[in-house]
């Protein structure tokens, strides 16, 4: 599913798991599971008792923990591996798909307005552009003219597909920028429903993105942040507007 790069090991000593006596049993042991997790009891790689050996140590039945599990691996805490050795296993606390994945789901099922999501989008840019001015070193604005480059070289003709791609690693490129790790997670949150909605939509093509992108890197090199607030937003509200005119 994500590649576990840490070895598997079963956990052989007794966890302090209480019987549970809720009406929604299995977000109890849900909330358990976390808190071994937390304390340190469980550590990414451990491998969680059967389905057997847990029901009998909360009192419930096994399709109870078994949605505890489903639960869990949505969240992106454990994974589940199939086969005779396979189990709940820990996952590595740096998963971010549910993140993106609840973002997408509050958009598409009208959780969320897409006038309100393109808002906080760009409060978040705003800060994002801030950082990225302060902190990034001319690797991180290199790999930005890559981008751009490529954009460039794939001309007018360039597919929907293609362009929402570029687009997403170059926004990935600018959280990067910024040297902190949440601002990445946040933005993939943010780009991967765009991305996908523009797919749906369309692009457009009445606007020269790459000219508009070239003119906001020069301003980032120039550490001015004002500049480069400037011409991204003005995309960001461009790009806004003609998502908004397509509901």
């Amino acid at each position: 599913m994500n590649g576990l790069t840490f070895g598997i090991r079963a956990v052989k000593k007794s966890l302090p798991f209480k019987p549970i006596r809720t009406k929604r049993a299995f977000e109890e042991v849900c909330d358990q599971i976390r808190e071994e997790i937390q304390s340190g009891n469980l550590a990414p790689g451990d491998k969680l008792p059967s389905e057997r050996e847990l029901a009998e140590q909360f009192h419930v039945s096994r399709s109870t923990v078994r949605e505890a599990f489903r639960t869990l691996e949505i969240g992106g805490v454990l994974e589940l591996q199939k086969g005779v050795r396979g189990g709940a296993v820990v996952l590595m606390g740096n998963e971010e798909r549910p993140i993106t994945q609840t973002m997408a789901d509050l958009l598409s099922l009208g959780g969320i307005s897409l006038r309100d999501y393109t808002e906080a989008r760009t409060c978040m840019q705003r800060e994002m552009i801030r950082l990225a001015c302060q902190r990034g070193t001319e690797e991180d604005f290199a790999d930005m003219e890559d981008n751009l480059g490529r954009m460039r070289a794939a001309g007018p003709g360039i597919s929907v597909e293609a362009r929402t791609m570029l687009t997403q690693e170059f926004y990935e490129t600018l959280a990067k920028a910024t040297h902190n790790g949440a601002m990445v997670v946040i933005m993939r949150a943010f780009t991967e429903p765009l991305s996908f909605y523009l797919n749906k939509i369309g692009v457009d093509r009445t606007w020269d993105v790459a000219t508009s992108r070239e003119k906001f890197l020069a301003h980032l090199r120039a550490r001015d942040v004002e500049a480069a607030t400037a011409e991204m937003v003005g995309h960001m509200d461009r790009l806004h507007a003609y998502m908004l005119s397509k509901q």
